[in-house]
């Protein structure tokens, strides 16, 4: 498989003039009972969505530096502008429902030291990690309110998450090219023990969102280890 970014670049560009429809003027106030079940995680997600990226613009100036790959630094670019995009419409919607913005949660905080002292390899692994997660998240969510502006919030993240994942996992398959099989073996535990540790602690924190959406923790570990292992087909596909 040959990698290229040229064609990211392409779509995130073409994605962000072809947005999905969101009803900003339905006036549907959240029940008491969506508020319990949404407020303090819909705050921890549009938190974790609403980075600048400056580390990991950093580490991708370095790797186009070392590979002259500008096509990867652009393409990275309008990811974070997407990712920031989610933000503002999620902080959009809250304002309307008069939910408070939060300025720092302890689980954001680690995923941003991680990604502070983390390689480009190591932070994009952590960006993987969460997206995958966040799309059974956005799926709970939708399923848990009858907000228009919400549901259609949650189909746009939705779709733009897919695409995350893949060019997520389309970069970790460019990393791991021409390394040996058990330097990628090495990474592939380590990327999978992360992927352990935060299925736990994101549970714990939105359990109330899952189990509107549907999910029991049994359910929710097995669809997200089958979205963790469709990406390790992809990374696999290098060694």
């Amino acid at each position: 498989m040959n990698i290229t970014f040229s064609k990211w670049v392409q779509y995130y560009r073409r994605n962000n003039q072809n947005l999905k429809y969101i009803h900003w003027d339905d006036n549907y106030k959240l029940t008491t009972n969506e508020r319990e079940i949404i407020i303090k995680s819909i705050q921890q997600f549009q938190l974790g969505e609403n980075s600048e990226g400056k580390y990991l613009i950093k580490r991708a100036q370095e790797y186009v530096h070392q590979t002259q790959d500008q096509d990867y630094y652009e393409a990275l670019i309008e990811f974070i502008k997407e990712e920031q995009r989610h933000a503002r419409d999620l902080g959009r919607f809250m304002k309307v429902q008069g939910i408070p913005l939060l300025r720092r949660h302890w689980v954001d905080n680690v995923f941003r030291r991680l990604r502070r002292y983390a390689s480009l390899e190591q932070s994009v692994i952590v960006l993987l990690t969460a997206e995958i997660i966040a799309k059974l998240y956005y799926k709970a969510l939708q399923k848990s309110t009858k907000s228009e502006v919400l549901i259609d919030l949650c189909n746009q993240i939705l779709n733009d998450e897919e695409k995350h994942v893949q060019f997520q996992s389309e970069t970790l398959y460019k990393f791991a090219q021409n390394r040996n099989v058990l330097f990628n073996r090495i990474v592939y535990i380590l990327r999978r023990i992360l992927f352990e540790g935060t299925l736990i602690i994101v549970w714990y924190q939105h359990k109330p969102v899952f189990k509107a959406g549907g999910y029991k923790f049994k359910s929710y570990y097995y669809e997200c280890r089958h979205e963790f292992n469709l990406t390790k087909k992809i990374i696999a596909n290098a060694q």
